[in-house]
């Protein structure tokens, strides 16, 4: 007398197993994109607080401060609390995640999103750009002025570089009261 044994043939695995591969072919390119979104967004939100940390520092020692990009290894951020220009060990900074970079404000030409403070953008403001230094008030000023003058808006753009020549945007905004945002461009809008 023979049982007869229950299971699964070879074709029928294989056809299961090319379904899943279709599936997990569909799925790596969102799965990336969701990844790079998430450190393009940490890159942002770093920036943010390390502004909110330089204006903090600049109320309670009653000085002047400025945030300045270009970290000499890796792309960043740092407070210059002795004003030298120049990134000292000790002062506060951050280095941006992936493939996140400062960048001038977009042209809005060629996939690349209208600036936040264009005809029509985000904003009701135009910004500044440049180094951002804040007062012993708090405030965001032009930092090429001396003393720290006019209070005025920044606009800080990151950038990174992803798979299939694609880029993430993302925008730090401070109001000349001092208040930061942060901005992620989603392909048609920017969404705080």
């Amino acid at each position: 007398m023979r049982t007869r044994q229950s299971g699964f043939s070879a074709v029928e695995l294989m056809m299961v197993s090319t379904v899943l591969l279709i599936l997990v072919a569909f799925a790596i390119p969102s799965i990336a994109t969701a990844v790079a979104d998430v450190r393009l967004r940490g890159s942002a939100s770093d920036l943010s607080g390390l502004l909110q940390n330089a204006r903090l520092a600049a109320v309670r020692t009653n000085a002047t401060y400025t945030v300045r990009f270009g970290l000499p290894s890796g792309s960043g951020a740092y407070v210059d609390l002795n004003n030298n220009g120049a990134f000292d060990t000790g002062e506060p900074m951050i280095q941006f995640g992936g493939t996140a970079n400062q960048v001038a404000a977009p042209s809005g030409a060629g996939g690349a999103p209208k600036p936040l403070d264009a005809a029509g953008g985000s904003l009701n403001w135009t910004a500044t750009h440049g180094n951002v230094s804040f007062n012993p008030r708090g405030l965001p000023c032009d930092s090429t002025q001396n003393p720290c003058g006019t209070n005025v808006g920044y606009i800080f753009y990151l950038r990174d570089t992803r798979a299939f020549n694609t880029n993430g945007w993302a925008a730090v905004s401070i109001t000349a009261a001092g208040r930061c945002q942060v901005w992620m461009w989603d392909g048609t809008t920017w969404r705080n």
